[in-house]
């Protein structure tokens, strides 16, 4: 298979070594003031990059209707989700306006300081050079308004950020009113005005939920707008969620070569369909399709990013998710893949990175870090651990993906095994391999959690992590008293009478029974064997003794600071684990314990007796 850069070839600006993102910034008030990027300035090019979604093209064709003096809605209201298509359909209208060598008014509520510029006065100043007729802080009325616009048709009046504007005029006084009130009042008669003269087009966008707004109050103006601009507007939405595809495409690259791409998506889905992968609810023609349009963007990249990135209140779902893929297809524009998933997407770039650390907080830096992009990362290390399938990269691949799946602005959050799979999807390998390596990077990595079939990062430690930090917290004393206690346990005194580390050889008894004595080193046991106080010893071919190996210290008290650390894990209450981790950390330390005996058998390997007055 081609790589993909050879097969949808992306737009210049794309390809830029400086990627300069302000050109997915569309602002209508830079456009009116001629300093916004080609991208958006130029008809021609702002053209060649825009897809003519079917909402797009009905709002052209209305405005365009009402400006020849052919009817049509007089007021249209342009709602909807943060980022999701209302200036670029803005500036759309503008060219199109001007084309028609249309009067274009433009009101930009988040350029304007309402403490300076009253929006009636900043309409007529933009339509007749002057402020005269208009020229107060109360609202001018409908006949004045009409007056202004009779004369200048035909005549678009855009206004953007018409809340924003509101929220700051509310802090400016007008006789016993603010100006946010007037504001109200002007909408209103605006509309009646605009409704009323032939060749007069307003268009106005409003947030579509509360999710932008900023407090309370906000949330009232915003009702109050709403209200106002009802009573006479139609609402329009620019970008449908199926268009979203065509959307990207036409703004990323400039030619798509499909006779390759359905080569590329064919494989693909053969593989996924063989891997029974495919989406629940997809058959596999439906998948092709979804996949063809989608490319060279796995469908799921496109999912992720609109739908649960995109719910996140500041996550401008359109814009953002043209900066993000903008961002990601530049980064691998050197890349052999065939196709781009969400385990491609490269969290060690800076700029890809920030643009989710963002929405999710800074704490997420070191969680990045820790189990995905650093050298000595949880999922680096198990890269180079897999050996044959080290070149793809399934422990950052893995890891990426669950990372991209993790956050939203709502409640599910997390992938499954199949998303995770599906995302990782590779022709040549097996895809089973994605299970075990899960297993493993459950072992190894800090901040990687599983609840109810879901796996996902979260900024607070996993159990490895909090048992890593146990077990450095054990102390020497305590292992110390477990290894006595298994050895009292081990030895018991049956036998022998049994001795763990005496204080000095007095506390041997010289007699004529057997005695096994475990010693912390050979010097002690001569030390015994020689001496019972200040007396010669005269038993001592009774006396047994068990000396640990040396090379063998370092592993039995690893052993132990594990099962303490999981048993003082389990013993907390205070922790919130889930059930099925619990009975997780149970087994594990049912396992440790079952090694006690043989641990410290290695540690303690042999029996040592007197031979000719020496151990």
């Amino acid at each position: 298979m081609k790589p993909f850069i050879s097969v949808a070839r992306p737009h210049d600006d794309v390809l830029r070594d400086t990627l300069e993102l302000d050109v997915f910034a569309a602002n209508i008030w830079n456009v009116y003031k001629g300093d916004a990027p080609p991208e958006y300035q130029d008809p021609q090019i702002f053209e060649s990059k825009t897809y003519q979604t079917r909402g797009l093209e009905n709002i052209v064709d209305v405005v365009r209707a009402r400006l020849e003096g052919r009817g049509g809605d007089p007021v249209i209201q342009l709602q909807t989700p943060f980022g999701g298509g209302k200036t670029h359909a803005l500036i759309a209208l503008y060219h199109m306006a001007r084309d028609m060598d249309a009067n274009v008014v433009v009101l930009a509520g988040d350029a304007f300081d309402a403490s300076e510029v009253v929006l009636w006065e900043e309409m007529e100043r933009q339509l007749t050079g002057d402020v005269s007729l208009l020229g107060s802080e109360t609202a001018p009325g409908v006949d004045k308004i009409k007056s202004v616009l009779v004369d200048c048709q035909p005549v678009l009046i855009l206004v953007d950020e018409l809340l924003e504007y509101a929220v700051k005029a509310a802090g400016r006084k007008v006789g016993d009113s603010s100006l946010a009130s007037q504001l109200l009042a002007f909408m209103q008669e605006l509309s009646v005005a605009v409704s009323s003269v032939e060749r007069a087009s307003l268009v106005v966008t409003l947030p579509s939920s509360v999710l932008e707004h900023y407090d309370e109050n906000a949330e009232k103006l915003f009702q109050q707008l709403s209200k106002v601009l009802g009573r006479i507007e139609k609402i329009y939405a620019p970008v449908a969620d199926d268009e979203i595809y065509a959307v990207i495409r036409r703004r990323l690259f400039k030619s798509v070569d499909e006779d390759e791409v359905r080569g590329i998506v064919e494989e693909i889905v053969e593989k996924l369909d063989s891997e029974d992968l495919l989406p629940e609810g997809l058959d596999v023609s439906d998948y092709r399709r979804i996949f063809m349009e989608s490319y060279p963007f796995q469908p799921e990249v496109i999912e992720v990013l609109y739908e649960r990135w995109g719910s996140f209140p500041n996550f401008q779902r359109t814009r953002g998710v043209l900066r993000l893929l903008s961002l990601v297809v530049n980064s691998l524009r050197d890349s052999s893949i065939p196709f781009i998933r969400l385990s491609d997407f490269d969290l060690s770039n800076d700029h890809i990175k920030r643009e989710f650390i963002r929405f999710i907080g800074n704490e997420y830096d070191s969680v990045i870090a820790s189990d995905i992009t650093g050298s000595d990362s949880g999922s680096k290390i198990i890269d180079s651990s897999l050996k044959s399938y080290a070149p793809y990269r399934l422990g950052t691949h893995i890891a990426t993906t669950i990372f991209l799946y993790s956050f939203s602005g709502g409640e599910r959050n997390g992938a499954t095994l199949e998303e995770i799979k599906r995302s990782c999807i590779e022709t040549e390998i097996p895809m089973a391999i994605i299970s075990d390596t899960l297993d493993k990077m459950r072992e190894r990595l800090f901040y990687l959690h599983k609840r109810d079939g879901l796996y996902y990062f979260s900024n607070k430690p996993n159990l490895i992590r909090i048992h890593t930090t146990r077990k450095e917290n054990v102390t020497k004393e305590i292992i110390t008293g477990e290894e006595k206690r298994i050895l009292g346990q081990i030895i018991g005194r049956k036998l022998f009478e049994s001795y763990i580390w005496p204080r000095s050889p007095a506390d041997i008894p010289d007699n004529k029974k057997l005695k096994l004595i475990v010693c912390k080193d050979k010097d002690e046991c001569n030390s015994i064997l020689e001496m019972k106080g200040e007396n010669p010893r005269v038993y001592k071919n009774t006396l047994i003794f068990l000396v640990p190996a040396p090379e063998e210290r370092g592993i039995f008290e690893d052993h132990v600071r594990d099962k303490v650390a999981w048993e003082n894990i389990y013993d907390d209450s205070g922790l919130e684990i889930p059930a099925e981790d619990r009975i997780g950390v149970k087994n594990k330390i049912e396992d440790l314990k079952s090694e006690d005996r043989e641990k410290t058998r290695n540690l303690y390997p042999s029996c040592l007796r007197a031979r000719q007055g020496r151990t």
